[in-house]
Formats: C-alpha cells, structure tokens, sequence
C-alpha cells in the first residue's frame, strides 16, 4: 500500500524539477532576448543544464535520494522497452543529482554509446547518439575538469565508436568532413538513371563516401538529389555534362554542442579554412598559462602537433588527445583510471596513433582504387594487391580526390613514425611491456617504409626530369626496406618453432634464440628476402603454424616486391 501511495509523490516531485528547468530556461531566454537588444554578446544555455547541482540538492532536500532511485528505475526499464521518451532528461537529472559518482558517468556515457545507440534504425541516428554521449560527458568534463575516467571515456569514444565499430565506414567519414571548417552547401538533382555517373564526379571532386546516398527529390519522374559542400560542387560542375544535374544554393544550420537551440546532429567543426585547430580550442582554462600539452586545461593540445588538416581530423587523432591527455594525469598527477590499470591507458596514445596511420593508409589505398575506376573491397586485407601492378606511365585521372589519396599516403607515413616514438615512451614508463609492444614498434617501422615508396610512387606518375628520378629513386629505397623489415618482422615475432628448418640456414637456427638477439639478426638483407622466399614455399605447400598471421603480412611484402618489379621498367 505504501508503495502504490508513493508514486503519486515521486511523479509529483519530478513534475516539479522539470516545471524548475523549464522556467528557469524561460526565465534565461528572455534575459538574453533583453541583453541582446542592449547589444551584448550572451551565450546562455536555455535547457535543464543549467540547473547547478547544490541548488537541486538543496531543493530537494531529504528527498533527493528516493528521486535518484526512482529516477534510474523509471530510466532503465524505459531503455529496456525501447520507450525513449524523456529518457534524456531523466539521466541529465541523475547526472544533476549525482554529480560526484564518477560510476555514474561512466555508466551513463556506456549507456548512450552502446546501449541506445544499437536502438537506432540507422547509421545518422546512431551517430547523433553517440555524439549525445560525448555532450554528456563534456559536460560533466566541463564541471570537474582533469578527472581521468572522463577523459579516457571521451577518447574511448572516439577510438571504439567511431574509430573501430562495424559503422566506421560511416563514422570516420562524417568526423572528417564536420571538423572542417563549415561552408555554404549545395543540393544536386539528377535524374535515377544518371547516379553512376553523378556519384563517380562527386567522388572525383572529393565528396566523402558517407554523403553519397542519393534520396528521392519528390515531384514527377525518378529524381534523385544529394547536399555535398560547395567546393565538391564546383568541380562536379566542370566534370558533368551540362544538364545531367542541377545546382540549387542549400541554406544549412548546425547546432554547435553549447547552441541552446537543440541537441546536436553533427561533430563540432574544430579547424579553420588553413586546416588549422580553431584558437578556442587550444586556449588554456582560465587562471592557468598556455602550456600546449593537458597543463594548461585546453581541449585540443595535442591535436594541433600534427596540423595542418587540409581534409578534416580522424576519429583516432581525437581519442589520441585525450588519451595523450590521461597519460599527462597519471605521470604527473598521479591519477588513476577506475576501471583501466595505468600501464593499459600509458599505451593508449601510441595505440591510436598506430590505428590513425592505418586507417590513413586505407583511405589512401580506396582513393587509389576509386581512381582507377574499380569499387574497392570493405575487406581492408584485400586492398593491397588491387592497385599493385599500376606502372608509373599509368597516370590516374587528376582531380581534388587524387590530392586527397597523396597526402593521406603522406599523413599514413608520418603518423607510423610518430606511433613507433609514441609506443617508446610508454616502454619508458613501462620496460615490463617490451615483449607486448616491439612487435607493434616493429610493425608500424615497417608501415611507415612501405607507406612511404607508395607515396613517392604515386607522386612519380606526375612529375617528369629530375623530380621524377629523385621520387623513383625514393620509392625504391622505401620499398626495399619495407619488404626486409616485414620479412624480419615475421620471423621474429610470428614464425613458429617448427618452422625454422624450412627456412634458416643451418649455422643461423642452431644459434640460441633470444628477443634481444633472434636467428633472423644474423641474416643479411639479402637473406632475409631468400628466407622470406623460402617461407612463402614453404606456407604454399602446407600451412603453417601462424598463416593468417603470414598471409597477411605477405601481402604487404608482395605489394613491395611487385612495386620494385614496376619501377625497374622506369627509365
């Protein structure tokens, strides 16, 4: 009985916050509807927001804790039947009302990412959520700055959700192109039976694979449309046949992650028309000096060393911030995430590093597939040999999305460099780590070779005299180097015991086998290519012990030496 007459009561209560948010956001609107007839700059927050958690506290009284209960109760079994109504504002009152339980946070930011998110019936919807996710956890960043579990879940985020999940052929497209700088777009119309023709301009002028699902226009006939920035625009213009579309000025609003105007549908741009990190996110908290690295409280410290970002920042340069960040919380301040031991988060930066350099590397690999005309796979591990046996005389079509296919090659070689440094800073720290993380130093050295010669590679097809003999010159080199230190990659880290006799010479595999002193050490560069040859025999003949290990490390080798074939006809 008691039960039953406490609804009543905890529903009135809740009628009542909300009624307080509600009039206090009425209550900030006209105050900023006056400031601004007087001429002054406001950025009030009109939402339940703004409610400060003491106040609420004190409200309530006693009676703040059977609300929390209730609260979560009501919250959770909404989740569980898929009823989202006001499933928002119950877990920002929570958030309000429980502003001191990291738990909590961690909880709810868990809960938004992953469990409502998967509710979604698309990728878009599933986005937003998940950007509603990293609100709620900047926000509660914004109230207690420096707290470790925040951060690490604010770089999580961006690692895992976008970064990593099954949608990122979605998500890191859209992170890119919303963190530019914003532009006026346009709408394109086509008739149905144009899309292949309009979607391979729209991909040659650089439009990102996400916005390219064409939608019905409505009106008579199958007509189709799209909303592409306008730069995108402009060169489709100049590839299309006149008449084949039509280009209609589209008016566009974002709502920024402090607009009070709603909740937000797009990743804050953070760059300016030079790809540079806008200033406000790199000035420091107030009543601290500008430091450039997590002292000094700045959003994006750590973003800016690898500007400028001509095509957009990745989801892994993000979440490298803000794990870079934590990294600077436990040497310095001693801080201690609440679910992650300390040396898994020390490695954390150099592990999104070393994900950035590869996603870059596959961008690259796709706009060179794309630019030959061919749709490329989703499968990353079926890239290589698709675009291998281009010659140099072989030149692919000019355009904004063969500039873009160059400098994510350049961007895939210097962040594989900067991972290999990353990964030693934590071993530093962290010497017990050696035998976890050489090998990833080791691999993303031999990344950074094989990026590289095809960076030059693809470089040399445009240039002629000397620049071209230098850029060839320079592929070689890299290309050479990347097939010895993957084949030495191999057979040190992944080669098993029982395949040795197959494949080093006798005087090399009776020597004793050490991480500091391997069999492969011993060989020269050019016998570790005969070994190389031997264990592709030998793999060929009969499956070894770790061959999808060697599968795919083989297809980074066969990129290289087929490479090397093609630019011995260069003259």
């Amino acid at each position: 009985m008691r039960r039953s007459t406490s609804i009543p009561v905890v529903g009135a209560l809740i009628v009542s916050v909300i009624g307080t948010g509600v009039t206090g956001s009425l209550c900030i609107g006209q105050r900023q509807k006056l400031e601004e007839k007087r001429g002054k700059v406001v950025n009030h927050q009109a939402n339940l927001s703004n409610l400060n958690s003491f106040a609420l506290g004190l409200l309530l009284g006693g009676l703040r804790g059977p609300l929390v209960m209730a609260l979560w109760t009501s919250s959770e079994n909404q989740k569980t039947e898929k009823n989202l109504d006001d499933f928002d504002t119950k877990v920002e009152l929570i958030r309000l009302l429980q502003p001191e339980f990291d738990t909590v946070h961690l909880f709810q930011i868990w809960n938004k990412a992953y469990n409502i998110s998967v509710q979604m019936s698309n990728a878009a919807n599933k986005y937003t959520t998940i950007l509603d996710a990293l609100d709620y956890a900047f926000s509660v960043d914004a109230e207690r700055p420096d707290d470790i579990n925040i951060i690490a879940s604010i770089g999580g985020l961006y690692f895992d959700k976008f970064g990593t999940s099954n949608e990122r052929f979605y998500y890191s497209p859209r992170i890119y192109d919303e963190s530019r700088k914003d532009e006026a777009y346009c709408r394109v119309e086509f008739d149905g039976d144009r899309v292949a023709d309009v979607m391979r301009a729209a991909r040659l002028a650089g439009a990102p694979n996400y916005a390219l699902i064409a939608r019905d226009a409505g009106g008579e006939g199958d007509r189709k449309f799209l909303t592409l920035r306008q730069s995108v625009c402009d060169d489709m213009q100049k590839r299309l046949p006149a008449g084949v579309a039509t280009f209609k000025p589209q008016e566009m609003h974002t709502i920024a992650r402090h607009d009070a105007a709603g909740r937000r549908l797009e990743q804050d741009s953070v760059l300016d028309e030079n790809g540079h990190v806008l200033e406000q996110y790199l000035t420091p908290r107030p009543g601290l000096q500008a430091t450039g690295d997590a002292a000094d409280g700045s959003q994006l410290p750590y973003v800016k060393r690898f500007e400028p970002y001509p095509y957009g920042v990745s989801p892994f340069a993000f979440a490298f911030n803000y794990y870079k960040k934590c990294q600077w919380l436990q040497d310095n301040r001693g801080a201690h995430h609440a679910q992650m031991a300390d040396r898994v988060l020390s490695s954390r930066p150099a592990l999104s590093l070393e994900k950035w350099s590869e996603e870059a590397w596959y961008n690259a690999l796709r706009g060179e597939i794309e630019l030959s005309g061919q749709t490329p796979p989703n499968d990353d591990g079926k890239l290589q040999p698709l675009t291998q046996d281009r010659l140099i005389a072989a030149p692919l079509p000019q355009s904004p999305l063969l500039q873009q296919t160059i400098a994510s090659f350049d961007r895939a070689t210097a962040i594989s460099a900067a991972a290999a440094d990353e990964y030693e800073i934590h071993l530093k720290t962290y010497p017990a780590d050696e035998l976890t993380y050489r090998s990833h130093i080791r691999d993303v050295q031999a990344r950074h070779e094989l990026v590289a010669g095809d960076a030059a590679y693809l470089k040399a097809m445009y240039a002629s005299g000397d620049d071209r003999s230098k850029l060839v010159a320079d592929s070689r080199a890299h290309y050479s180097k990347a097939a010895t230190l993957y084949g030495r990659l191999f057979l040190q880290f992944f080669m098993g015991d029982e395949d040795v006799k197959y494949v080093l010479p006798q005087d090399v595999r009776n020597l004793k086998r050490t991480d500091a002193d391997p069999e492969h050490g011993r060989l020269r560069d050019e016998e570790v290519a005969a070994a190389w040859e031997k264990l592709r025999q030998h793999y060929a003949a009969a499956q070894g012990s770790n061959s999808e290990d060697f599968d795919e490390i083989n297809s980074y080798v066969q990129r290289a030496y087929a490479r090397l074939r093609n630019l011995a006809l260069v003259r």
